[in-house]
């Protein structure tokens, strides 16, 4: 008798714990698919520019490979040591250059640059944004 009263506590105290440990699962799946959904991630493309002076304003020439011309024409923002610059596209050279593996094609823009960059032929780092892109369609497209 004593037997069948063990057994029946011992699986009393079993099931419990057997839904905590479902339910901790079913939380934490939760929250990865609403972390997924709503964070955003950024890519950049990052690239050197030469100051140039062009008609008494200071501009930045931009040697860009004919596939990635888009990240420059379809942004009007660039980031320059970690701070956010508008910009205007002046003009895009009808000359090609290569390297025998990359063709290139000058692209000037119009900046409106701090006084600490304001040197001709000074070399930038710039980082143009490529992507702004949800976690959830990263994975979905993979």
């Amino acid at each position: 008798m004593k037997y069948i009263d063990s057994e029946i506590i011992l699986e009393r105290k079993v099931k419990p714990l057997i839904y905590v440990y479902i339910m901790i699962i079913i939380v934490i799946i939760l929250s990865l698919i609403i972390f997924f959904i709503e964070f955003h991630y950024k890519t950049f493309y990052h690239i050197k520019g030469t100051v140039i002076i062009k008609d008494e304003n200071y501009c930045i020439s931009l040697l860009i490979p004919l596939n990635q011309i888009k990240y420059i024409t379809d942004n009007h923002s660039v980031e320059i040591d970690k701070k956010n610059y508008d910009y205007q596209v002046i003009s895009i050279s009808n000359e090609y250059y290569s390297d025998n593996k990359t063709t290139y094609q000058k692209i000037e823009i119009e900046v409106s640059l701090d006084n600490k960059y304001k040197y001709e032929n000074l070399t930038i780092d710039l980082k143009f944004l490529k992507e702004n892109q949800r976690v959830i369609d990263y994975i979905i497209s993979r």
